[in-house]
């Protein structure tokens, strides 16, 4: 389970996605320049709006929009045609509907600032729409003040890359998510800021996709949020300081791998919420400072490899509903609780991780403890089943059961243990 047999897979994965958009657009892109014109548009142009210039352009034209503000309302692209900004010119949806609707595959929107959806209770109004296309690419954008800033709409083989997406969203009710996509296909979201949405990332019933180097930042509710969404890739992103952290919920074969989960603060936050996930792979990410790293609820036969727990309340908070997972290779550092679990039955296996509190010994010199560690508090076990005991944190009563528990186990779950405790960290 180490390393060498894990990013290969990561890696392949990946490149088989990567490909396939790859392959997409660079058709498109083909095509497009072999049999396209080119269509300027400025204050001083003959053309001067963008609907007009939509209106009179034919298939694989290029659009050039010149600096300055451009207010028209919702905008609809029902051709593949290429629209780049120059100067960043601003598309002002005047608080209306969606700022910019694309109803044809082929479309590229290129270096435009996308500013004041539409908003309502009824309705998901967005600064991007996509409605059943494909071979879409929006890139090099700024989103600012829209309900949703990029929603992806039953969308295949697409590229959403180096967008900055500001929300305006006050409360979760109203608000919308930064990049929303729902029961779309083989998509590449990469090199994105993300802040101050309900979610940051919202994923539903959606495969194939490769979520890579994006940064998601104070969002109402998740910094990342999926649902119902199988065989995907989360990498090297970051998630900074969301009031509830990452949810990911009823999926299966998933890769996170590389990510940072760093200060989620909050009664109800974690760095991740793991709930009925199975057959994925949790391998070298980073959750520093984070009310609960890991919460893992009905999730089985996943792997937890090669992860750094630091200085979070709790670094895992598994329930007893979970099975068959592995915790193999992880460092676990100044965290109030290690491992809690509100059960005493465990059917998780944990072996080979470095725990700083550990206070064995090891006589034969080969790195690895000569006796068990048993990460399990009796209080985090308490809390797990109590949470208003939490009062008692510290207290002289609690430090004298934690002493007694240690020397003579009868409450705490005796087989949720590793038995071959690492005695140095693992490098980051």
């Amino acid at each position: 389970m180490g390393e060498r047999n894990i990013k290969p897979k990561v890696k392949m994965r990946s490149k088989n996605i990567n490909f396939i958009i790859l392959v997409s657009l660079i058709s498109l892109f083909i095509v497009t320049e072999l049999f396209s014109n080119e269509i300027h548009i400025c204050s001083n142009c003959e053309i001067r709006t963008l609907k007009s210039a939509i209106e009179l352009s034919k298939e694989n034209d290029i659009l050039i929009i010149d600096g300055g503000t451009y207010a028209e309302g919702e905008i609809e692209i029902k051709k593949p045609i290429k629209i780049i900004g120059k100067n960043l010119p601003i598309i002002d949806g005047k608080n209306q509907r969606h700022v910019i609707k694309i109803l044809s595959s082929g479309v590229h929107i290129e270096g435009l600032k996308i500013i004041n959806s539409g908003v309502s209770d009824v309705e998901e109004f967005a600064g991007i729409i996509t409605e059943s296309v494909s071979n879409v690419r929006i890139i090099n954008n700024i989103f600012e003040n829209n309900t949703y800033s990029i929603y992806l709409s039953k969308t295949k083989s697409s590229l959403v890359e180096n967008n900055s997406i500001t929300g305006n969203a006050l409360d979760e009710v109203m608000g919308g998510n930064g990049i929303h996509v729902w029961s779309s296909t083989f998509i590449n979201i990469r090199n994105n800021k993300i802040t101050k949405h309900r979610d940051g990332l919202y994923l539903e019933f959606s495969e194939n996709l490769l979520i890579e180097n994006n940064w998601s930042e104070e969002s109402l509710r998740y910094g990342m949020h999926f649902m119902f969404s199988h065989n995907n890739i989360f990498f090297k992103n970051t998630f900074f300081k969301n009031a509830t952290g990452v949810a990911i919920m009823y999926s299966r074969e998933i890769i996170v791998t590389n990510n940072v989960f760093r200060k989620n603060w909050g009664n109800n936050s974690y760095g991740i919420l793991i709930k009925d996930i199975t057959g994925s792979k949790f391998h070298n990410n980073i959750f520093d400072e984070n009310t609960i790293a890991i919460k893992a609820d009905s999730s089985s036969r996943n792997t937890y490899y090669g992860n750094h727990f630091k200085k979070n309340g709790w670094a895992v908070q598994i329930f007893g509903n979970c099975e068959n997972n592995i915790f193999s290779g992880n460092s676990f550092t100044k965290n109030i609780f290690d491992i809690s679990t509100n059960s005493r039955q465990n059917e998780n296996s944990y072996i080979g991780n470095y725990w700083d509190i550990y206070d064995g010994y090891d006589l034969d010199n080969d790195g690895i403890g000569d006796k068990p560690y048993f990460p399990v508090k009796i209080f985090s076990y308490w809390v797990a089943n109590y949470p208003f005991l939490m009062v008692l944190f510290r207290s002289p009563v609690i430090e004298a059961l934690e002493i007694a528990e240690r020397a003579f186990p009868v409450l705490t779950p005796s087989t949720l243990l590793d038995s071959k405790p690492k005695l140095k960290p693992f490098a980051l």
